[in-house]
């Protein structure tokens, strides 16, 4: 079963487009959406909230260092208004920190389901696929 959206929240364009084009060659998902902003995806989240359950994100990929808002400053807000969403969304953080701190703080979020050091590959993607949704 093909997920119905997947959410790439990272700063680096070219990071996205590749993690885009990984997750289209696992062919899991309809739809793949990016941000290079972690402030607009809390925002889309927050607006689509009231969106039939099937079609709202069913897995989020986040990076840890971005400007404006970090991933630290996403999981924050995403823990203080995800009571409002229609479904429970799998999150991974998606970074290219190796630091024991970053992977240690990331697992004492319950919202955060996996910690995956960059790149993303196909094979991290249909492992996640089988995992969380079939």
């Amino acid at each position: 079963m093909k997920l119905k959206n997947i959410l790439i929240i990272d700063d680096d364009s070219v990071a996205n487009f590749i993690f885009k084009k990984v997750i289209e060659m696992a062919e899991v998902s309809e739809q793949i959406m990016t941000f290079p902003q972690a402030s607009k995806a809390i925002e889309y989240l927050i607006k689509h909230s009231e969106l039939n359950s099937d079609e709202f994100p069913d897995l989020i990929f986040l990076d840890i260092n971005m400007p404006v808002m970090s991933g630290w400053d996403f999981l924050e807000n995403y823990r203080s208004v995800s009571k409002h969403f229609p479904k429970k969304t799998i999150l991974c953080m998606l970074s290219s920190s190796v630091y024991k701190e970053d992977i240690d703080r990331a697992k004492s979020y319950p919202e955060v389901k996996e910690y995956i050091s960059k790149p993303l590959t196909e094979e991290i993607v249909k492992d996640l696929h089988q995992k969380y949704f079939l």
